[in-house]
C-alpha cells in the first residue's frame, strides 16, 4: 500500500480530531454530554469521503462509534502512526468502547433490569379488565413495562391500573409503569347538535372553507352559512400564532388543509385533502400546525394536577411534545416540589418539528437529571416534519441519542394492524426491524396484544442474532449543524 496514502488519511484524521474538538470543554463533568458535542461538532462537517478512504484500507470508519467518538479516532490515528512509524502521543480517551457501552446498559434499565436487549412497552386500556389476568399472561410473553395514558380516564382508574401491574410482578421479573402526561395537545371542539347531545360531525371534501377559532369563544356572525365548517380549537390566540399558507392537519393527518385568511384570532383553511367520499371532521381530534412556531409549555395545568396522583406509582414519567429544555425544568421543578425529584425516571416525548430542533438542549437537560430517555412518537412527528422525512429523522434521532447515551423508545403504529386484526401487514414486519434498534419498542392498544407480543418477541430475538447496525456516513447534510 503506497505511503502517501496512509499520510493523507493519518492528516485527515488528525483534520477530524481537530474539528471534533472545537470549542468543547474536555473538563465538563459528564463524558455522555462531552460525547455528544463531540458527535455534534463532526456532524458540521462532511467526512463521508474520509469513511470510504477508511474502509479502503481496512480501518473502522466509525459508521457505529457514535457513542465514543474520541476512542474510535484515537485507535485509528494509532494504527496508521505504527504503519507510517510515526510517532504519536495521544492522551488517553476520557471514554473507552467498554465504558461507554457500559454507560448505555445501565441507563436503559428505567425501562427493565431484563437481559432482553429491546425492552417492550404495551399501552393499558380502559377495559383490561375484560381478559382475566391480562397483565400477568402479558408479561409471561415478554411485556417488560406497561404505559398509563393521563389523557383517558381518570386518578382513580390510573391508581387500579397501577396496582393491577404490581401484582403481576414476580421474583422473576419486575414490570416498571410508565405514566404518560397529557400535555397541551391542540384538539378539535365541536359544537353539540340540537337535537341530541353528541356534538356535529361534518363531512369535508376537496376545497371546502372551514372556520377554526379559539375554544370559549363566539365564531364570526354568519359564520355557519359562510364557511362549510365550524370548528373550536382549544389554542388561544390562534390567529396571532400562525400566518397564510400555513398547512394544517386534523386527525392524525387524515385531513389537510392550508390558512388561506386569519380574521383576528380566527382562522379560515382551505381542504386540500382529496377523498371522493368525503372526509369526517370529528370532535376532539387532534390539529398539527407544523409550520407554525406554537410555543406552547409541554407541563399543563391539567398535568400539574394529576402529577401528585400518578407519582404514589410512577417508575418513568413521560412528557408529551417536549420542545425545550424549558419543558424538562417545568417537570423536575414540578417533581422537586412533590419530594420526587430524582427518583422517577423522566422521558422527553419527541413529536414536533421544534422538539427535534431542539433536540440537543433537551438531551442535555435529561443528562443532567440523570435517569432520563426519549421517545420517538412517531404519529405527531410524520405530520410535523412530513411523512416522506420521517424515516430519514427517526435514523438521525437515534444516532445522536447513542451519542448521549440516551436510552430510546420507538412508538406509534409498531405492529398496529396485527394488535387490531391479528395480521400483520408486511411493511409492519420490516419496522420491528428498524425498532430493534431502539433499546424500548411499544405497542398501541387492540385485540390481539396478545398474539402480537409473541411475534415481536420472536423477530427481536432473531435480530439479536442475526443484526448488524448499517454505517452512519458523516456527512453535514444534518438537522443539528
Amino acid at each position: 500500500m503506497k505511503k502517501d496514502i496512509l499520510s493523507e488519511l493519518f492528516d485527515n484524521l488528525l483534520d477530524l480530531k481537530e474539528k471534533m474538538s472545537s470549542g468543547v470543554d474536555k473538563n465538563m463533568p459528564n463524558v455522555s454530554l462531552l460525547n455528544m458535542k463531540y458527535y455534534l461538532n463532526v456532524r458540521k462537517h462532511d467526512f463521508s469521503h474520509l469513511q470510504d478512504d477508511l474502509t479502503k484500507v481496512g480501518l473502522s470508519s466509525f459508521g457505529r462509534s457514535q457513542a465514543h467518538m474520541e476512542a474510535s479516532i484515537n485507535v485509528a490515528l494509532e494504527m496508521l502512526s505504527h504503519a507510517l512509524k510515526k510517532e504519536l502521543h495521544l492522551p488517553k480517551a476520557l471514554l473507552s468502547y467498554e465504558e461507554s457501552h457500559a454507560i448505555m446498559d445501565k441507563n436503559s434499565e428505567i425501562f427493565s433490569t431484563s437481559e432482553d436487549k429491546t425492552k417492550i412497552m404495551i399501552t393499558v386500556p380502559s377495559n383490561y379488565a375484560d381478559e382475566k389476568e391480562w397483565f400477568k399472561n402479558l408479561s409471561q410473553e415478554g411485556v417488560h413495562l406497561f404505559r398509563i395514558n393521563t389523557a383517558h380516564d381518570n386518578p382513580s382508574a390510573w391508581k387500579e391500573m397501577s396496582g393491577e401491574i404490581k401484582n403481576a410482578c414476580s421474583d422473576e421479573k419486575e414490570l416498571k409503569i410508565y405514566v404518560d402526561l397529557a400535555g397541551p395537545k391542540i384538539r378539535t371542539s365541536l359544537k353539540k347538535s340540537k337535537k341530541s347531545d353528541k356534538p356535529k360531525k361534518y363531512k369535508l371534501f376537496c376545497g371546502d372553507s372551514v372556520l377554526i377559532h379559539p375554544d370559549g369563544q363566539p365564531p364570526l356572525k354568519k359564520a355557519a352559512k359562510q364557511y362549510d365548517a365550524v370548528v373550536g380549537c382549544t389554542l388561544e390566540h390562534l390567529g396571532g400564532l400562525v400566518k397564510v399558507g400555513d398547512k394544517v392537519f386534523v386527525d392524525d393527518g387524515k385531513i389537510e388543509m392550508v390558512i388561506d385568511e386569519i380574521l383576528g384570532d380566527d382562522i379560515v383553511c382551505k381542504v386540500v385533502s382529496r377523498n371522493e367520499k368525503g372526509i369526517s371532521l370529528k370532535d376532539e381530534k387532534g390539529i398539527n400546525f407544523p409550520n407554525s412556531d406554537i410555543a406552547v409549555r409541554a407541563i399543563c395545568d391539567h398535568d400539574k394536577e394529576v402529577l401528585p396522583h400518578i407519582c404514589e406509582y410512577a417508575d418513568i414519567i413521560g412528557i408529551s411534545f417536549a420542545q425545550t429544555s424549558e419543558d424538562i425544568h417545568d417537570l423536575i421543578d414540578e417533581l422537586d416540589r412533590l419530594g420526587k425529584k430524582g427518583k422517577i425516571a423522566i422521558v422527553a416525548k419527541i413529536e414536533t418539528q421544534k422538539g427535534v430542533e431542539n433536540l440537543p438542549e433537551i438531551l442535555e437537560a435529561l443528562i443532567e437529571y440523570g435517569h432520563s430517555g426519549i421517545m420517538i412518537a412517531r404519529g405527531d412527528l410524520a405530520i410535523e416534519i412530513g411523512f416522506e422525512n420521517l424515516a430519514y429523522m427517526q435514523e438521525e434521532i437515534l444516532d445522536l441519542c447513542t451519542a448521549a447515551h440516551m436510552p430510546v423508545i420507538l412508538a406509534t403504529q409498531v405492529l398496529e394492524s396485527k394488535m387490531k386484526t391479528n395480521i400483520p401487514s408486511r411493511a409492519e414486519i420490516s419496522d420491528v426491524v428498524f425498532a430493534h434498534k431502539a433499546e424500548c419498542v411499544m405497542l398501541n392498544k387492540g385485540d390481539y396484544a396478545l398474539e402480537t407480543i409473541k411475534i415481536l418477541t420472536t423477530i427481536l430475538k432473531q435480530m439479536d442474532l442475526v443484526f448488524r447496525k448499517n454505517k452512519l456516513l458523516y456527512n453535514p447534510s444534518f438537522q443539528w449543524k
